[in-house]
C-alpha cells in the first residue's frame, strides 16, 4: 500500500446537505426552452511551433481578473503562460523546478484569490502564490498529504476546496473521505464542512482494482462557484444534483434533474481506458494496474458561475457539450451549446468570458478555445 496510495494522492488530479430548500425541476424541453449556440471568437495553440504557440499538457486556463489576460498553466512545461484577451504571446511565468516559486510536473490547478494567483503543487504540498504582477511572492506549504483541490475563492481570504482524506480503520483496511470545505488562507485546518461522505476499502480491493479509488474520490467530484454562491455535485451515472451553499456555509438550494442513464461506447471505453493509462505512464505511477472506465456516462460533469451570472451545469450524457443554466436561486432558465463534439472538453467558466480545450483532441494537440 505504500507504493500506491502517495503515488495516487501525490500525483493525481483530474475531482451529506442540511435542511435547505430543495428545488426539483422537470426535463428541459427543447422547444420550450432556449438552447443558444456558443460561439467561438479565436484560440490560441499549434501543432508545430515555438515554445511560445504550444503546449505539452494544457492543464488549467482562467482569465486573470486583474489583466483581463489570458493564463495557460502547461503542467509538462511547469509555467504559466500568458496571452492578450486576442491571444498574442506576452510571456512565460515560473519553469520547472524546486526551488521557490517554481513549478514541477504534479502542478494540476490554479485559482485566483484576494488579487493572488495560487498553483496547486502537489510535490510542494500546497501552493506555489504570485501577486497580483505575476511575481512570485511566497509558497503555502501545509498538507503533508491530500492538499486541498479543485478550489474555489469565496471571499479575499476563504476558499472552498475538495478535500479527500484517508485513516486506517484496521488491519488491512482504510476509509476513504470525500469533503467540501471552507478553509481560511494559509491554515492547514478547514474551518466548515459543507458535505462529506465516506468509503471503507480493503487493501486488497485497491490492489485489484485500483479504478475505484481514482473513479470515486479523485474524478468523482466537480467544484465551482465565486462569492455569491458554492457550487457541488457529485459525478454519478444515475443521478443529477447540484448543491448550492451561500459562501458562510449555510444551504442555499439543491437542484436535481431526472435524466435517464446513458451507457458508453465500447470505444469511448476503451479510448477512455487507453487515455488514462497513458496519464498513469507519463506520471510515472508505478502499481496502478488495469484501469476500468465506469459503464455509464456522468450527469454532471462541471459547475460553475458563468459569464452571464447564471450557473452553467454541464451534462456529461452528451458528446456535443451541452450546459443547463440555472438562475441564482436554482430555476431552470435556458441552455447552451458548444459547437465542436468529443468526450473531453473542458471549460474554465468566469466574469469575463468562457475558455475551452479538450484533454485529449483528435488532432493530436492541445489548443485554446476563447468563446463567446
Amino acid at each position: 500500500m505504500k507504493l500506491i496510495i502517495p503515488a495516487i494522492f501525490a500525483l493525481l488530479f483530474l475531482s451529506s446537505c442540511g435542511g435547505g430548500e430543495n428545488i426539483s425541476v422537470e426535463e428541459a424541453n427543447a422547444s420550450s426552452l432556449p438552447a443558444d449556440t456558443l460561439e467561438i471568437t479565436g484560440y490560441i495553440g499549434e501543432e508545430l511551433g515555438d515554445s511560445t504557440s504550444t503546449f505539452g499538457i494544457l492543464a488549467d486556463a482562467e482569465y486573470h481578473l486583474g489583466t483581463g489576460n489570458i493564463l495557460i498553466l502547461d503542467n509538462q512545461a511547469a509555467c504559466f503562460k500568458e496571452y492578450t484577451p486576442s491571444g498574442e504571446y506576452i510571456r512565460q511565468i515560473s519553469r520547472n523546478g524546486s526551488g521557490p516559486g517554481e513549478l514541477s510536473f504534479a502542478t494540476f490547478e490554479f485559482f485566483q484569490m484576494g488579487g493572488n494567483v495560487l498553483a496547486l503543487n502537489m510535490m510542494k504540498q500546497g501552493f506555489v502564490v504570485f501577486d497580483d504582477s505575476l511575481e512570485y511572492l511566497e509558497e503555502v506549504s501545509l498538507w503533508t498529504q491530500n492538499p486541498p483541490m479543485q478550489n474555489v475563492a469565496v471571499s479575499d481570504s476563504i476558499f472552498a476546496s475538495y478535500k479527500p482524506d484517508f485513516e486506517e480503520a484496521g488491519e488491512g483496511s482504510f476509509v476513504m473521505y470525500r469533503r467540501i470545505v471552507l478553509f481560511p488562507y494559509a491554515t492547514e485546518e478547514y474551518d466548515l464542512t459543507l458535505w462529506e461522505d465516506s468509503t471503507e476499502l480493503t487493501i486488497s480491493d485497491l490492489i485489484s482494482n485500483s479504478s475505484t479509488l481514482i473513479n470515486d474520490f479523485f474524478l468523482g467530484t466537480t467544484l465551482g462557484g465565486n462569492s455569491d454562491l458554492i457550487l457541488f455535485s457529485l459525478k454519478e451515472s444515475d443521478n443529477y444534483t447540484v448543491h448550492a451553499w451561500y459562501p458562510d456555509g449555510t444551504d442555499a438550494f439543491t437542484i436535481t434533474l431526472p435524466l435517464e442513464p446513458v451507457a458508453k461506447t465500447p470505444e469511448e471505453i476503451a479510448d477512455e481506458k487507453a487515455y488514462m493509462e497513458a496519464f498513469f505512464n507519463q506520471m510515472g505511477a508505478q502499481g496502478m494496474g488495469e484501469f476500468v472506465p465506469e459503464p455509464n456516462r456522468d450527469m454532471v460533469i462541471c459547475v460553475d458561475i458563468g459569464p452571464d451570472g447564471n450557473i452553467w451545469v454541464q451534462r456529461g450524457t452528451m458528446e456535443q457539450p451541452f450546459f443547463d443554466i440555472f438562475d441564482m436561486e436554482g430555476t431552470l432558465i435556458g441552455h447552451k451549446v458548444f459547437p465542436k463534439t468529443g468526450w473531453t472538453w473542458r471549460f474554465s467558466l468566469s466574469s469575463m468570458g468562457i475558455l475551452a480545450w479538450e484533454d485529449d483532441p483528435e488532432l493530436g494537440y492541445q489548443q485554446l478555445f476563447v468563446v463567446q
